[in-house]
């Protein structure tokens, strides 16, 4: 009698179902997604440590298929742009996910390139050292609200409940995905204005 198949498990496997399991809407709890793979709870566990790694392999799958290797542009600001554009995209898609990821320690070698990548377009913009990796929590933290912004109802202001000039600044404000990309384009360009800013005079 020929033996049954078995399901074939990776890191990437498990990460990939973990992140459609938690998109769905489900809590990521291990049993469910061991059943979503038709594999055993210590099966999942020869592959990934606990739900900790569970949720790095989340991160790693999303990292493979979002942020891709950089071309190494010279211009600084062009490569922070793209780097976050990126992130905040993979953010964007998955924020459910996002707030599974923040709680987990980053040492996977894919995602801490970006913050190399970072942090190497930070020195070229003149940054001083000891300001950079304060400067890439930034970054990382305006990324995270602007994808959870995505979740915001399409209209963040009731502009019936309003007067004033704030009243006829919200009529011709966009609402929706415009607005949340708006929002994105905006505050990115005012994070590198003011690092261009902080790079020509440390004492400001």
């Amino acid at each position: 009698m020929a033996r049954p198949r078995t399901t074939l498990l990776t890191r990437e496997i498990i990460g990939r179902a973990a992140v459609e399991l938690v998109d769905s809407g489900a809590d990521l709890q291990v049993v469910p997604l061991a059943k979503k793979l038709g594999v055993s709870v210590s099966s999942l566990y020869h592959h990934v440590d606990g739900r900790d790694g569970i949720i790095r392999a989340m991160r790693q799958s999303l990292v493979t298929e979002y942020v891709h290797a950089p071309l190494g542009d010279p211009d600084w600001q062009r490569t922070i742009r793209n780097e976050v554009e990126n992130t905040w995209r993979m953010y964007a898609e998955h924020p459910r996910v996002l707030q599974l990821m923040v709680t987990v320690v980053i040492d996977e070698p894919d995602v801490l390139r970006f913050y190399s990548v970072l942090a190497d377009a930070l020195a070229t913009a003149g940054l001083p050292e000891a300001e950079i990796i304060t400067t890439i929590e930034v970054i990382d933290a305006f990324s995270f609200g602007a994808a959870l912004d995505a979740l915001s109802p399409d209209t963040i202001l009731d502009p019936g409940q309003t007067e004033g000039r704030l009243s006829g600044l919200l009529a011709d404000h966009p609402v929706g995905p415009t607005r949340n990309r708006a929002v994105f384009d905006r505050g990115l360009d005012l994070l590198l204005a003011g690092i261009a800013a902080r790079a020509r005079d440390p004492q400001s």
